[in-house]
């Protein structure tokens, strides 16, 4: 039950860092944002289960994997920012250029779990490894579902 509360809570943060996205002030989203990381670190703590010896090397790790996460994360906001401003007035060239970001950013997120899953795995058994992919994962789809939703089909 508790596992479920903090993956409630998570989407909830999700939902409220999606209001409205276009109008929100960055520093909203920033306070949001950390309000979810923190949430994020318990919804793993509580779905891990590690050993004390374990917990001990993969907590710095895993700030380093959520800061490189937050990086791409900052690019994905300005890009949706860039479209929010471009919004009414898009024509196909910017269109275009979005679509080249936004597929550039998916692959940053591909390097960065590609960057940490060894470094993950020398300090966990491949099945935790696994469960913590899928853990982010599923946290990573309730924020874009609370983003996705905000954001206006372009026209």
């Amino acid at each position: 039950m508790r596992k479920f509360s903090l993956l409630l809570v998570a989407g909830f943060l999700a939902f409220g860092l999606a209001g409205n996205l276009f109008a929100q002030e960055r520093s909203e989203v920033e306070v949001t944002r950390a309000d979810i990381q923190a949430d994020r670190q318990a919804i793993v703590a509580s779905n891990l289960q590690l050993t004390d010896e374990q917990a001990k090397a993969f907590w710095p790790l895993y700030r380093q994997y959520r800061t490189q996460m937050e990086e791409v994360g900052d690019k994905l906001m300005n890009l949706i920012a860039d479209y929010g401003e471009q919004y009414e007035t898009l024509n196909d060239e910017q269109a275009a250029d979005l679509m080249k970001r936004y597929l550039r950013l998916q692959k940053e997120v591909v390097a960065v779990k590609e960057k940490f899953e060894p470094r993950f795995a020398k300090i966990l058994p491949a099945k935790t490894v696994l469960r913590f992919y899928q853990i982010e994962n599923k946290m990573d789809t309730i924020v874009m579902m609370g983003v996705s939703s905000q954001i206006p089909l372009a026209k």
